[in-house]
């Protein structure tokens, strides 16, 4: 799992979405899982490519938290802290909406 592609990975997580794997997911957006030192996965920027595979809110959540993993990378830990609140954040606003 160390070494998957960007695509690879936003498949993985569109599978889990798709599938209600709420267990999965949550795997795949937490730093307890090994993806996260996976240096093709840490991008300042993964926007563009968040939004070619996954539907909002997904897309802003898993942007955030693949952004998280640059600043952690980076040891900006102040920016990785806002990044991953975005993500705890967004199934309590999805949640609200529904």
């Amino acid at each position: 799992m160390a070494h998957i592609t960007i695509n690879q990975y936003l498949q993985q997580v569109l599978e889990a979405i798709d599938t209600r794997d709420g267990v999965f997911c949550a795997e795949l957006l937490s730093f307890k899982h090994p993806h996260v030192a996976n240096p093709r996965l840490q991008l300042s920027s993964p926007e563009d490519k968040c939004q070619q595979v996954l539907e909002p809110p997904y897309d802003e959540m898993v942007a955030a938290h693949l952004r998280c993993t640059y600043a952690v990378a980076n040891h900006d830990f102040v920016e990785a802290y806002k990044c991953q609140t975005v993500v705890v954040q967004y199934p309590f606003l999805i949640t609200l909406f529904l």
